[in-house]
């Protein structure tokens, strides 16, 4: 099977295409990030291989990628798009020196033909939609305690302005609006798909976690539809014990957080929020793994569930 690595960019993209053995058949850039430079990139792709025999790798770059993916899955390609941490560590394993879009395409085809990253699968419109929302919803609710707190300041200061007041008001109704939206459009969605309904209703049967902390579960796990075990979801999250030992030498432990940022928050809250019940917290334990540091008693209970 052939490998290309393609670097992906806001506007424009490198490719190179290599063999199973890593030898080095042709590269294009710079290519547009449209659909017409995807359209291109695809009919130069078919004159060495089928798509069927190509195996095309990319890095998760913020949301660019989608569509380079995308257009890649439909045409029947193995498409595989890893975290960008991967693709750094694995520079720095080959002491690469230097730094060019060019080479970066470079990198990620050698990373494909010597790690063999696993297969993208893209997800449902509806768990899409559902990680949008959850997404959309915590930069409200920062914006609802700033105006909150800036009302509040307004109305406990000694003079202020009427209409300046009232404009405070006004962005605050217009924020708690948008709240309310959203978490009805979560409710609406969730309900309308009778597969994440039913994954609901198992989380929330979990103590610790409210409807919204498990659509976000739902949402950044992908319906846990790659994360089987206990074990993969608290690596995914970056809870996982990271141990600190060389030889006589025993360091504090900590977590690893290497991993998705909005699962770990999500998974620590509902750990810390059932705390002061020990016997049911356990479950919650067993799906989210570690919290952060605090309470110290979860460690040592994850440590005898393990």
């Amino acid at each position: 099977m052939l490998v290309l690595g393609i670097d992906v960019g806001k506007r424009e993209l490198f490719v190179q295409l290599q063999d199973a053995s890593g030898g080095w058949l042709g590269q294009r850039g710079p290519v547009a990030n449209t659909p017409a430079g995807l359209q291109q990139l695809s009919h130069w792709i078919s004159t060495f291989a089928p798509p069927e025999q190509v195996q095309v790798v990319m890095e998760a770059t913020n949301v660019y990628w989608e569509r380079c993916a995308h257009h890649f899955q439909a045409l029947g390609c193995v498409v595989s798009v890893v975290n960008p941490a991967q693709i750094k560590y694995f520079a720095r394993s080959v002491l690469r020196r230097g730094k060019t879009d060019a080479m970066d395409a470079e990198l990620i085809a050698r990373y494909g033909v010597v790690m063999h990253p696993g297969r993208w699968t893209p997800p449902s419109r509806a768990l899409n939609d559902l990680k949008q929302l959850t997404r959309e919803r915590l930069p409200v609710l920062v914006r609802r305690t700033q105006e909150h707190n800036y009302l509040q300041a307004l109305q406990d200061a000694h003079y202020a302005s009427e209409t300046g007041v009232k404009l405070a008001q006004q962005r605050l109704d217009l924020v708690m609006e948008q709240l309310v939206e959203i978490e009805a459009a979560m409710h609406a969605l969730i309900h309308a798909d009778e597969t994440l309904s039913q994954q609901l209703k198992l989380l929330l049967s979990v103590p610790g976690f409210a409807f919204v902390s498990a659509a976000t579960m739902l949402a950044e796990t992908v319906g846990f539809a790659q994360l089987e075990t206990r074990r993969e979801i608290s690596a995914a999250a970056g809870l996982a014990p990271s141990p600190h030992q060389s030889g006589t030498k025993r360091g504090r432990g900590s977590i690893s957080k290497t991993g998705n940022a909005r699962l770990r928050r999500i998974a620590y809250l509902s750990a810390l929020g059932e705390q002061g019940h020990t016997a049911e917290c356990e479950p919650t334990i067993a799906i989210c793994g570690i919290p952060a540091s605090q309470p110290k008693w979860l460690w040592s209970r994850w440590d005898a569930n393990s």
